[in-house]
């Protein structure tokens, strides 16, 4: 699977500033993704979502699995909202949540979960998945 973390991206555009910053090619006043996404938050953040990827990676493609996956989901939320709130609360702002949102229904794909079978047999709409535990 390609690398679809948006730790990765973060990552990938704190570096590109940085390199733009020592090239001249920007002021200072112009960096903005150190503040933004602190090394300790990319790295915590990647260890949850890389944990979230195994949990579901080894379940069977079946609905049986559904409350282990709910679990594994609620599990992921719980450790970015305590991630979150450690830096103050607002490290995980609307883009980023798009983008973790967009990860855990990515891995679940891969996985080959249906994601509309998932969240109707949770009776949930499609993109509400992590809203019962979601701080952010």
């Amino acid at each position: 699977m390609q690398d679809i973390r948006p730790t990765s991206r973060w990552r990938n555009a704190k570096r590109k500033e940085e390199e733009e910053f020592t090239a001249g090619l920007i002021e200072k006043d112009d960096c903005i993704y150190a503040e933004l996404f602190p090394d300790s938050f990319i790295h915590q953040t990647e260890m949850v979502l890389e944990q979230y990827a195994a949990s579901i990676a080894k379940l069977p493609n079946h609905p049986d699995s559904y409350p282990a996956i709910m679990k594994s989901i609620e599990t992921a939320v719980l450790a970015l909202n305590e991630i979150n709130e450690v830096g103050g609360g607002g490290l995980i702002e609307t883009e980023e949540r798009e983008e973790l949102c967009e990860y855990f229904d990515q891995v679940l794909i891969h996985c080959g979960f249906d994601i509309d079978d998932l969240t109707k047999s949770q009776n949930l709409e499609r993109y509400e998945l992590t809203d019962d535990w979601r701080e952010w």
